[in-house]
């Protein structure tokens, strides 16, 4: 199998099995993250195709000084700021995690658990209010804990690809996950 430098270099030569390698390659992970900014399976679409599109436009401007997933994922960060400029009521997943000593899922905190019909409608509450909660963080803390907990970045590759320093990394996933919290009266 070949690797992301030797599929750009043929897709740069023009070989669409490449690029098409590249996109099947990293389509989950462009989907998940514009799932994460929207809830919407549609605009999750849209956005990913809007990304392999500019992929396939720029590719050739694609200079190689850092792993094509970076410059993908930063692509792919901008076309999400570029949605949510576009849509004020949008919903987040909840697949992510808040580490603060102790590990414990927001998804997990609204899952059903008994199977009974108050315990689901409490759940169907809590889960709104942990939406709600998401949605008043500012698009770049949604953005530092979609990089970190969802699709499990390194506090490097984030700083690449939110053009931050490693310090800010960790400083804004903390504040992220601090504000969060205090939202949720955690």
């Amino acid at each position: 199998m070949l690797d992301d430098l030797q599929l750009i270099k043929f897709a740069k030569a023009g070989k669409l099995e490449a690029f098409e390698a590249l996109i099947i390659k990293y389509k989950n992970k462009v989907y998940s993250i514009a799932f994460s900014f929207t809830a919407n399976h549609s605009e999750s679409d849209d956005i990913a195709q809007n990304v392999f599109f500019k992929v396939y436009l720029n590719l050739n401007s694609f200079e190689e000084k850092s792993a094509f997933s970076t410059w993908l994922y930063r692509i792919t960060v901008n076309e999400c700021y570029n949605g949510l400029k576009k849509r004020k009521n949008n919903i987040l997943s909840l697949d992510f995690e808040i580490n603060d000593g102790e590990t414990s899922s927001v998804k997990s905190m609204i899952e059903d658990k008994n199977g009974n019909i108050e315990d689901s409608m409490l759940s169907q509450e809590i889960q709104l209010q942990v939406r709600k909660a998401v949605l008043k963080l500012p698009d770049k803390y949604r953005m530092i804990i979609t990089l970190r907990d969802i699709e499990e970045l390194s506090y490097e590759e984030i700083a690449q690809v939110m053009k931050i320093s490693n310090d800010k990394v960790k400083v804004w996933l903390f504040r992220a996950r601090s504000k969060l919290k205090n939202i949720l009266n955690i």
